[in-house]
């Protein structure tokens, strides 16, 4: 081989059962070397190797690279960030980690890591109030997520499953990082052959991004996380695992004012508010899992997880807020009109207590041409429910309350005292059993290889005493031809059995009736893997049909979801989605997709017919884009854009159904490498000690779009109402600086 002159270059021999050798070499112009070598044999056993087969394609489900999840852009970041622009799935608010799924709400996703179901808080209202999500993406291992047609292994929600398996270190590794929106630390390592540890603290605060909303004020968010993965290797065939979690957010905010622009050029509409009062929440929640692995044989494995959840939720806040609505005299006059002037006071003092326990067993017996796998779980639900939440309007020429003496007392859920009344005093116990079964089985014929997957779960729930069986299938087809495509139809039933928010109605009333919400999922599918400009691609189309009965209706006030607790409404989703993944720059993947969709529903008794849920969006497109300089390749570039037609929303007091603006947001990280683990210039100076570190800098909402994500609601002088737009975060700038150890 031919090198260049006058350069130090590092060469390393290896062959298995050798020790590794390393040899530097420096050739001065047109010299030939030889080199002359032995290795010594090496003494090290090497750990057992499982084989598995990846069948992700087969069951329809999407795997996602961990590098994605780490430099995606945005301000949430993580592994929700880069699930928002794959196929099916949408989200209009960058603030929060929510999404939705084909028409389905936020309650309707399922997250597992570790095959432990993950809870969320249940009080959050608005995005500004998320903190850190579950999910710590320096410990992932594996993502893998499916938008619809899941298999009977996975639980019992009707849209969607995130499914996150952490990593078992095999070398100490570990980073830290700190940017304007927080900080981490990570550390994972083995001690002794038995032993491996993964420790991640974060934090998170968004004041930096909250201070650029129309209402300006005090803002102290502060969100922190600490969590651990241990492993124990008691003997080859069993292994103890401990997976905990302690989540500490909290969130105060002193308002102080706000001014809206809205309407359009022949009525432009100002409204201004002054602010009294003060926000305090916080959420704290404990997690802990216990799982025992044991390989009885080498096709058997069986698995028990024992695990807690435990949140408590305070929300407590007095805010007035004095406001001038004024119209000016259109395009380019400047003229100003007053509206409407008053005042409104909102009052909450809301406080939730949950502890989740379960006990759970899994089993898998592989066959030859496939694998069965069965679960049983217990859980046991303890929910206390203290909610104290009201609002007052006072303006000219209305008043409430409009009776004297009688301010802040509450006269039953139509009390004209009061508008939007929260008042609940609930204390559940409930008992949940759920059992799976599941074959797959894998048959080679002389057309094609056909994958097949059968199952059936069913739970009981002790609060209404309901049992709902959930078959589910799916075949996969791969024909043999010269083309890697595959086909794949899912059907199935989906039952989801109510959490606490479902079976409370606004007024704080709890539904002793309630049932478990159903869909019946119809799937087909294609997945085309194919050369494009020499390059690796890869084609997915979509096409669904989702049939929906004893649906409980509800609407969105931001992130928070609020129900009607009455089983009493039917609809449908149906749409089309597609995907384009692979090599758009050479070595390096990115996608684009385009999802279609409708979804309706019909509640019964309202005389309406079938109308628009609130997450019924036409259309949605999304990017996620990277790519890197050839001369310069310590620089690499991530685009995250997305674009949808907008949600429709219900004006209070009116038949009508309008939408909002459609959501535009494009988000840039620069990640610029400082040093690798070959840069020589480091190895005698302090850096030493960094195999890796590296700067992003992000620039965030790149076209500065207004986006809507609610809307509040004012009245002028003659008792008209006006849709006032809640604007999310304009165009901001981030960096973050990582160091890798």
């Amino acid at each position: 081989m031919s090198l260049k002159a006058n350069k130090e270059y590092k060469i390393r021999f290896s062959c298995i059962g050798f020790k590794d050798f390393d040899t530097i070499i420096i050739l001065s112009s047109l010299q030939n070397k030889e080199i002359d070598i032995v290795l010594e044999q090496s003494s090290q056993t090497l750990d057992a190797v499982e084989v598995k087969g990846d069948y992700s394609r087969e069951d329809g489900v999407t795997r996602i690279s961990t590098e994605w999840a780490k430099n995606t852009a945005g301000p949430t970041g993580g592994v929700e960030n880069v699930i928002k622009s794959t196929e099916g799935v949408s989200s209009n608010n960058e603030l929060s980690s929510q999404y939705s799924v084909r028409g389905g709400n936020f309650d309707e996703n399922l997250v597992y890591v570790n095959d432990i179901e993950i809870y969320r808080p249940l009080l959050i209202r608005n995005g500004q109030q998320e903190g850190l999500s579950f999910i710590n993406t320096d410990m992932i291992g594996d993502i893998q997520f499916s938008s619809g047609g899941f298999d009977a292994k996975y639980g019992d929600k009707m849209s969607s499953v995130l499914d996150i398996k952490y990593k078992k270190p095999t070398e100490f590794n570990g980073n830290a990082s700190i940017g304007l929106l927080g900080g981490s630390l990570h550390i994972e390592g083995l001690i002794g052959s038995r032993f491996t540890y993964q420790l991640g603290y974060r934090n998170k605060t968004n004041k930096y991004l909250l201070n650029s909303l129309e209402t300006s004020g005090d803002y102290n968010s502060n969100f922190n996380d600490l969590q651990t993965y241990l492993t124990y290797d008691i003997n080859e065939k069993t292994e103890l695992a401990f997976l905990g979690n302690i989540s500490d957010n909290r969130y105060n905010f002193i308002p102080q004012t706000r001014e809206t622009q809205f309407g359009n050029v022949y009525q432009t509409l100002n409204l201004k508010i002054y602010f009294d009062g003060e926000e305090v929440d916080r959420f704290t929640s404990y997690f802990g899992a216990l799982m025992l692995n044991h390989k009885l044989r080498k096709d058997l494995q069986l698995k028990f997880i024992a695990s807690a959840f435990s949140t408590n939720e305070k929300e407590t806040y007095d805010i007035q807020g004095q406001y001038w609505l004024y119209e000016t005299g259109g395009l380019g006059s400047e003229e100003e009109f007053d509206r409407g002037i008053g005042t409104y006071l909102e009052h909450a003092r809301n406080n939730l207590q949950a502890t989740i326990f379960n006990i759970e067993h899994k089993g898998y017996k592989y066959y030859d041409n496939g694998l069965l796998s069965w679960g049983l779980k217990y859980q046991r639900e303890q929910i206390d429910d203290w909610i104290r939440e009201w609002k007052m309007v006072d303006s000219s020429d209305y008043t409430i309350p409009s009776i004297p003496d009688n301010i802040g007392i509450y006269d039953g859920p139509n009390s004209p005292l009061l508008q939007d009344c929260y008042r609940s005093d609930n204390t559940i116990s409930s008992n949940r059993l759920t059992a799976y079964a599941q074959r797959q089985i894998t048959l080679e014929k002389q057309a094609g290889t056909y994958f097949f997957n059968l199952g059936v779960r069913a739970q009981y729930w002790s609060f209404n005493n309901e049992v709902f069986p959930s078959p589910r299938a799916s075949m996969s087809y791969k024909p043999n031809i010269n083309k890697d495509i595959l086909f794949r139809f899912a059907t199935g039933i989906y039952a989801q059995f109510p959490f606490y928010r479902e079976y409370r109605n606004e007024q704080g009333d709890i539904n002793q009736d309630i049932k478990s919400q159903k869909s019946w999922h119809f799937v087909l599918s294609s997945d085309w893997n194919f050369k494009m400009l020499d390059r690796n691609f890869k084609f997915i189309t979509s096409a669904y049909y989702k049939y929906l009965w004893d649906i409980i209706p509800y609407r969105i006030d931001n992130v928070r979801l609020r129900y009607s607790a009455l089983n009493n409404a039917t609809g449908y989703a149906a749409g089309l989605d597609m995907k384009l993944f692979g090599e758009f720059i050479r070595g390096i993947d990115s996608w684009v997709t385009v999802s279609l969709m409708k979804t309706e529903q019909d509640i019964e008794g309202d005389n309406k017919g079938f109308l628009p849920r609130p997450t019924d969006q036409l259309f949605n497109a999304s990017v996620s884009f990277q790519d890197y300089l050839p001369n310069m390749p310590w620089m690499r570039v991530y685009l995250n854009f997305n674009y949808g037609s907008g949600y429709p929303y219900y004006p209070p007091n009116t038949d009508i159904v309008l939408r909002m603006s459609h959501y535009l947001r494009a988000d840039i990280a620069f990640t610029f490498r400082i040093k690798d683990e070959e840069a020589s210039w480091a190895k005698n100076n302090f850096m030493r000690f960094a195999k890796k570190i590296w700067v992003n800098l992000e620039w965030l909402n790149v076209f500065n779009t207004k986006n809507v994500i609610s809307y509040m609601y004012v009245q002028d002088f003659a008792g008209a109402s006006y849709s006032v737009p809640n604007y999310l975060t304009p165009t901001r700038l981030n960096a973050k600086l990582t160091i890798e150890f």
